[in-house]
């Protein structure tokens, strides 16, 4: 409720003899007034005097649902022990039902508009340190009293604004809190005459929509930290940000945003509200605490729930970026980097959002798309999915990282191949080979090279693992686009070198980093015919039968069987027929 109307019978004017114990007019009992409100420590203007007089004031509530006639009351003043006790008994003067009234330490012609009410000197100055207590009293009888403590220069100290005035709630200290809000006068805060604005932060509770409740903290685990933007487009200190995923439904009260790698004390997440976010919620903690999307590079401002303090740093493999969250100095979660892009966020595959796999570099990748003027990323919402990072040495099989299986001497033999592709665009791009596993077991084509003699030499390059099961076939072609290649079907490799220059006798061979594992000896004038496949007899594979191209000992042949749409002969990735 706003100041009302202040009745003005008299205005207070000069204070009892001492020791006048002061007799009410009106008919008060315990809690009909409340001490809502104490301003001690008046912050003069640059150049003015830091005298408190005339600026001090306490407020009081009228807690009734009548008015009530304050001539007689006596407020006393002191130290909470009862020494250096002063005291004032009021003139006549109404306050409305549910009006906030305020009582300064100016004189009556003196007082400032936000002051209802001025008792001079008679109480005398408020107490800065050590704190202090005022009661109003019906002659023997307290209508209500309150200590007050933990003054602040320009700042009022208040009763909590979480629930209506009550004569019971001022007797705790823990229910004031520091008036910020308003400013009554150029750096001088909080709320004479009118309700309060704070709501005080009480120790493992918090204020859930005008009901305190127990906080509900994290434990390790429960939060994940998914995003994070080191190097945003545009002022760092302004638009770094940190996303953070919540598994359950948790209070971030009391949450400490720090790094591991410097030395500075933790920001902790002080409210008196309750900072709550739901199971699979996404939000943001950002390094600034403007509210301007401008300032903050587009940032979604109803997913920032509190600012840290400290840099976010770019990454280096020796001088690596972190962060992370703690509780009463327990790690909840924590991620570091080694690297960041400028602009571009690092984003955490939504497969990953555990506490232990974001610990996993290979689990983060760039972040897109763009957001806004901040850079690229997904602020507050679900991240996308990251490419699979394959190791050196291993392939993504169905998405199983696994190690590549390398064929043996002897597993692996060159079946069949074509140089002369028949049809309309008869190129090189239609040629292609065939090689045949001859073990037990599957192998990889992954890293194996291929070669020709006076070529260069193609190693295969996948990430995705390329398997030959036990007695199948590989394809190795030219190009993978059937449009292209003749027709053919289900090609595994590629290769970027011709077959065959004319009248130039060649050397194919497949090999593993500097091992030959075989070896296609053939000669140009003697290769595959327009449109047909030489291909090695079935019950010749061996590493050294096809070594000499002999097409008359009937080892090799022609291909017979028609593939693709353009007349050619052969069985490419197939098993090949009969040779005469």
């Amino acid at each position: 409720m706003t100041r009302g109307l202040v009745l003005l019978l008299a205005f207070g004017a000069c204070g009892p003899s001492e020791g006048a114990k002061g007799q009410c007019k009106d008919s008060l009992v315990v809690g009909d007034l409340v001490i809502t409100e104490v301003f001690a420590d008046f912050k003069a203007p640059v150049g003015g005097s830091g005298a408190d007089e005339g600026k001090e004031w306490f407020e009081i509530y009228n807690a009734t649902d009548r008015p009530i006639e304050l001539e007689g009351l006596r407020v006393d003043h002191g130290r909470p022990d009862g020494s250096k006790l002063k005291s004032h008994v009021m003139a006549a003067v109404t306050i409305a039902p549910g009006q906030y009234f305020t009582l300064g330490n100016a004189t009556p012609d003196l007082v400032p508009a936000y002051i209802d009410y001025g008792y001079s000197a008679d109480l005398g100055d408020f107490f800065n340190t050590d704190g202090g207590r005022l009661a109003l009293n019906c002659g023997d009888s307290e209508i209500d009293g309150s200590d007050y403590d933990t003054v602040k220069e320009g700042h009022s100290r208040q009763l909590t604004a979480s629930t209506f005035p009550d004569y019971t709630l001022n007797d705790d200290l823990a229910n004031f809190c520091e008036g910020v809000g308003a400013e009554f006068e150029t750096g001088n805060f909080g709320t004479p005459g009118s309700e309060n604005d704070c709501v005080p932060v009480i120790a493992g509770s918090c204020n859930d929509a005008g009901v305190s409740r127990a906080v509900v903290p994290p434990a390790p685990g429960q939060l994940v930290i998914t995003e994070v933007m080191p190097q945003p487009t545009g002022t760092d200190g302004d638009r770094e940000w940190f996303e953070v995923k919540a598994l359950v439904d948790v209070d971030l009260n009391g949450l400490g945003l720090d790094r591991a790698g410097d030395t500075a004390n933790p920001k902790v997440l002080a409210s008196a509200d309750c900072i709550h976010v739901a199971a699979g919620e996404y939000f943001l903690f950002t390094a600034s605490t403007s509210t301007d999307q401008t300032v903050l590079g587009d940032l979604p401002l109803d997913r920032i729930k509190g600012q840290f303090n400290f840099a976010l740093i770019n990454g280096a493999v020796d001088a690596p970026g972190d962060v992370q969250l703690i509780l009463d100095g327990t790690v909840i979660d924590a991620v570091s980097w080694a690297k960041s892009k400028a602009d571009v966020s690092l984003s955490l595959d939504p497969g990953a959002e555990d506490a232990g796999e974001n610990d996993q570099p290979g689990n983060f990748c760039d972040g897109s798309p763009s957001y806004g003027a901040g850079g690229s990323g997904t602020p507050g919402l679900v991240n996308g999915t990251c490419p699979i990072v394959v190791p050196a040495g291993s392939c993504d099989d169905a998405g199983l990282i696994r190690t590549i299986k390398k064929p043996a001497l002897g597993e692996i033999v060159i079946t069949e191949f074509m140089t002369n592709a028949a049809g309309a665009d008869s190129t090189d791009a239609k040629a292609w080979f065939e090689v045949a596993n001859l073990s037990a077991a599957s192998f990889d084509l992954n890293d194996l090279t291929v070669s020709r003699t006076g070529a260069t030499a193609t190693i295969v390059t996948s990430t995705t693992c390329i398997p030959v099961a036990a007695g199948d076939f590989g394809l190795f072609a030219r190009s993978n686009v059937a449009a292209n290649n003749g027709g053919l079907d289900g090609v595994d490799a590629l290769f970027n070198f011709t077959l065959v220059d004319s009248g130039v006798n060649r050397n194919l061979s497949i090999l593993d980093g500097v091992t030959v594992l075989d070896t296609l000896a053939y000669t140009a004038s003697a290769s595959s015919a327009d449109g047909k496949s030489i291909q090695l007899d079935p019950d010749n594979f061996t590493t050294t039968a096809n070594d000499v191209f002999d097409p008359t000992a009937g080892i090799i042949c022609q291909g017979t069987t028609a593939y693709g749409a353009e007349g050619n002969l052969g069985t490419p990735g197939a098993a090949n027929v009969q040779c005469p």
